[in-house]
C-alpha cells in the first residue's frame, strides 16, 4: 500500500521527479535539499520552532519516523486547510539521509537548506494573519531599540540555533554536503535593534555561521539566503 507513488505508480515519487529533473536538465551540477521545520507566532520572543507531521498516526512498513530523536507521537501535526495538511510535514532524518545519498549517486552536488515555515492557521487565537511569510516574525510593537527587544530575540535565537545545528550535524552524518543555508529571508528579525544599537538577530546568525562551521567543515559553502530588502537597505510594508 504505496504511500509516495501516486505520480508513476511504480517507482517513488521522488526517483520519478529526480529522473525527470536530470532528463531536462542534462547540465544540472547542484540542488538544494528544502527541509522545512514550523513557527507559530510571529512574535519572536514566544515562537517556537519544531517539526511537524501531516498526521498522528501513520502506520508506515519498515521504517519509523524520527527527527531529532523526537518520535511521531512527540511533535505537532500540522493545520488543516481546505480539508487537508495545510503544509507537507517534517520529512523524517532517515529520508533525508537518503534523499542526500541518492542525489550524490547522480553526480549532483548538494545544498542543505533547512527552511522555516509558518503555521499559523486562519481563525488563530492570537489574531495572526493566516500562514504568513517568515519574514514578518519580529519583537513586540515597541520594543525595537530597547533591551526587551535584545531578550525577545535572544529567545527566538535558542530556538532556532537548535533546529539549524540539528542539520549540520545530519549533514555530516550524510558524509557531507557542498553547501549549506543558515537562514533564509528574516528581515523582521534582522532589522531588530537593541538599546545600543546593534542587531541581536545578525549577531546571532554569526554566531550561528561559527558554530555551523566549526560541525560541517571547511569544504562546505555557508550562506544567509536573504530577502532583496535585507541587502537593498529598502524594506517594503
Amino acid at each position: 500500500e504505496p504511500e509516495n507513488t501516486e505520480a508513476g505508480y511504480v517507482v517513488s515519487d521522488w526517483t520519478l521527479s529526480l529522473d525527470e529533473l536530470t532528463a531536462l536538465c542534462p547540465n544540472l551540477t547542484q540542488v538544494s535539499l528544502v527541509v522545512a521545520w514550523f513557527g507559530d507566532d510571529l512574535r519572536c520572543g514566544t515562537c517556537t520552532v519544531a517539526p511537524k507531521v501531516e498526521a498522528a498516526g501513520r502506520e508506515i512498513v519498515g521504517v519509523e519516523w524520527s527527527v531529532a530523536g523526537l518520535s511521531r507521537d512527540e511533535v505537532g501535526v500540522v493545520s488543516t486547510h481546505d480539508g487537508g495538511p495545510a503544509y507537507g510535514g517534517t520529512p523524517s532524518d532517515g529520508a533525508v539521509l537518503a534523499a542526500i545519498a541518492d542525489l550524490k549517486a547522480r553526480g549532483l552536488g548538494v545544498t542543505l537548506y533547512p527552511l522555516m515555515m509558518m503555521d499559523i492557521p486562519e481563525g488563530n487565537p492570537l489574531g495572526q494573519p493566516p500562514y504568513p511569510w517568515r519574514g514578518r516574525i519580529a519583537c513586540d510593537e515597541g520594543s525595537d531599540g530597547t533591551a526587551a527587544a535584545a531578550a525577545e530575540i535572544a529567545a527566538f535565537a535558542t530556538a532556532y540555533r537548535g533546529f539549524v545545528l540539528h542539520y549540520a550535524d545530519l549533514a555530516v552524518e550524510a558524509g557531507g554536503v557542498d553547501g549549506f543555508i543558515i537562514g533564509s529571508e528574516m528581515r523582521g528579525l534582522t532589522a531588530v535593534r537593541d538599546a545600543g544599537g546593534a542587531f541581536p538577530f545578525v549577531e546571532a546568525l554569526m554566531t550561528l555561521a561559527a558554530d555551523v562551521r566549526a560541525v560541517v567543515g571547511a569544504g562546505t559553502l555557508l550562506s544567509y539566503a536573504a530577502d532583496w530588502s535585507e541587502y537593498s537597505g529598502v524594506q517594503s510594508g
